[in-house]
């Protein structure tokens, strides 16, 4: 089976979550089976005139290339919905490189070669998003996996960007995990609420980040992380970055 990728891009830093400012080079693939209402990502929903269909090894060759070309050596998967493809042969040859991966999902799939992966950031959609609640399916995951997971060390993330307090709320229903013995932290990052916006958004972004920050100071959560996307108060909405 084909991967049929979106764009390639980078290197450029990765914006948010645990490996928020390294050095990474992104694969966005086409498809994804959630359509949330705020994605910032649209376009990779559906095939599109600058999408392609790569083999393994025509993956494997280019991102060799570009990583050493770039000196890079961190490779995250996102989307859409990277867990829609098979990537264990990519991630397998590419390790022998000294290449790392991470992966970035919502928790409605996980794939045997998500085990592979350096670090598993699981993003599930918060009631704004319009989507289903993958709460369930993701502590099932994580109890079937424990002890390989336990055993690899693996670098887990719940990654929840928060839009209002419902979902505020929601993100606090996956504040338990972080106590486990397994090695999960929990991330809030502050919702884009108007993806199209042009130019410097950098003032609304920090607003509302300030605002989630004061929220979570006055909550119940102990272990927690809040982050703003660095990449929109850099770039903004642009692509590619």
């Amino acid at each position: 089976m084909s991967i049929n990728v979106t764009e390639i891009f980078g290197p450029t830093i990765q914006g948010e979550g645990p490996k928020a400012g390294i050095k990474t080079i992104f694969v966005r693939v086409v498809g994804c089976d959630f359509k949330c209402s705020w994605c910032d990502s649209k376009f990779a929903w559906a095939e599109s005139e600058n999408s392609r269909k790569y083999s393994d090894e025509e993956l494997i060759d280019e991102l060799r290339t570009l990583c050493n070309n770039t000196n890079t050596r961190n490779v995250v998967l996102t989307g859409g919905n990277p867990c829609l493809y098979n990537f264990s042969n990519v991630i397998s040859k590419l390790k022998d490189d000294d290449i790392s991966f991470d992966v970035e999902t919502q928790g409605s799939k996980f794939p045997a070669w998500l085990l592979m992966c350096n670090t598993i950031v699981i993003s599930p959609k918060a009631p704004s998003s319009h989507q289903p609640n993958v709460f369930e399916n993701i502590c099932n995951w994580l109890s079937k996996n424990y002890n390989t997971l336990l055993k690899n060390k693996t670098n887990i993330a719940i990654k929840i960007p928060v839009f209002n307090n419902e979902d505020f709320e929601f993100a606090r229903t996956y504040h338990f995990l972080t106590q486990s013995n397994l090695n999960i932290k929990l991330y809030l990052s502050v919702g884009n609420d108007n993806v199209d916006e042009k130019g410097d958004i950098a003032e609304r972004i920090l607003r509302n980040y300030k605002t989630l920050i004061e929220k979570v100071m006055q909550s119940d959560m102990k272990y927690v992380y809040i982050l703003p996307q660095i990449h929109t108060l850099v770039w903004g909405n642009k692509q590619g970055v």
